[in-house]
């Protein structure tokens, strides 16, 4: 019999089961074609292959749910010390002030400098940023070479080529595009992001607690993007005198602006589309954990069924 075992899970001793995960990435791959084969056989002999198929389709959905699980346990362990009281973080709050969200891999980080700098937090924090823009920026957005993720790429070209008109026109329809994809949302009625605010929250508020302790990091996350959105960045604005110091979509949108954009704006918006992206896979994950539980529970009740 073809026999597709449960993944073993190894002890690790550091944050996020990285290996796990690859690994158990690897066998799913493998595991999905010896599957096929199974399944193929199946269908052409139900009563002969019936068992060898429940049972390999079994185990193989339960390594894919704790594929998942892994996933988004590697996502908490990040944030697990952001909430611990003993680690406040004022640059952040100071930060967090002036319009900025942080990347996923600044969660944990503190800049610091030795000493006679004369910046501000914001423009270390900014030098850093643009340092390190490869890895912080360079992911996909959406699919790989989809249609939103080659006008990703454009605006990161626009970005490094100093265009920051260009590239803040970019990143404020695709941050809109991609908030739609987060939504599932393919109606034809017009999508104003401000109307889906709360569907998002609702959503990562629903993702399963790895830890009893409840993480809020990411629930607080989506709170921020909702508040920049609806009072800075998509808010309505008509005001010619007093240009605000959070760029805003639709005085880029109607050429009501009356400053400069700046590498800062820019740097603002690559940080909340990283942000986004972060939120869609952690959200993708929990859904495709509540689909295979449904799956799983549906062979079951064909396994209970009696024969007629």
């Amino acid at each position: 019999m073809r026999i597709i075992d449960i993944y073993q899970m190894e002890q690790e001793y550091v944050i996020g089961d990285v290996k796990n995960l690859h690994t158990l990435k690897g066998k799913l791959e493998k595991d999905a074609v010896l599957l096929k084969e199974i399944e193929e056989d199946f269908n052409q002999n139900p009563s002969q292959f019936k068992n060898e198929y429940i049972n390999a389709k079994t185990n193989h959905l339960k390594n894919r749910y704790m594929y998942y699980w892994a996933f988004l346990k590697w996502y908490f362990d990040q944030a697990l010390f952001t909430e611990h009281s003993s680690f406040p973080d004022f640059q952040k709050e100071q930060m967090k002030k002036q319009g900025w969200m942080f990347p996923h891999a600044f969660i944990n980080t503190k800049i610091t400098t030795s000493g006679g700098v004369n910046v501000t937090t914001e423009e270390l924090y900014m030098r850093n940023f643009n340092r390190l823009f490869d890895e912080l920026f360079g992911f996909n957005v959406g699919e790989k070479n989809s249609r939103i993720d080659r006008y990703y790429k454009q605006a990161i070209f626009n970005y490094k080529n100093k265009c920051y008109f260009s590239c803040a026109v970019s990143l404020f329809p695709i941050i809109e595009s991609y908030h739609q994809y987060m939504n599932n949302f393919n109606n034809n009625e017009f999508y104003k992001i401000k109307n889906h605010l709360e569907s998002i929250t609702e959503k990562v508020e629903a993702v399963k607690q790895i830890y009893v302790t409840r993480i809020t990091y990411y629930i607080n996350l989506v709170k921020q993007f909702n508040d920049l959105a609806e009072n800075h960045y998509f808010n309505k604005s008509l005001d010619r005198q007093n240009e605000p110091e959070i760029i805003n979509r639709n005085r880029i949108m109607h050429g009501l602006f009356s400053r400069e954009i700046s590498q800062k704006d820019c740097l603002q918006l690559f940080c909340v589309i990283s942000n986004m992206v972060v939120i869609k896979n952690m959200i993708d994950a929990n859904e495709r954990m509540n689909e295979i539980e449904k799956e799983l529970a549906k062979l079951q009740e064909s396994i209970a069924k009696p024969k007629d």
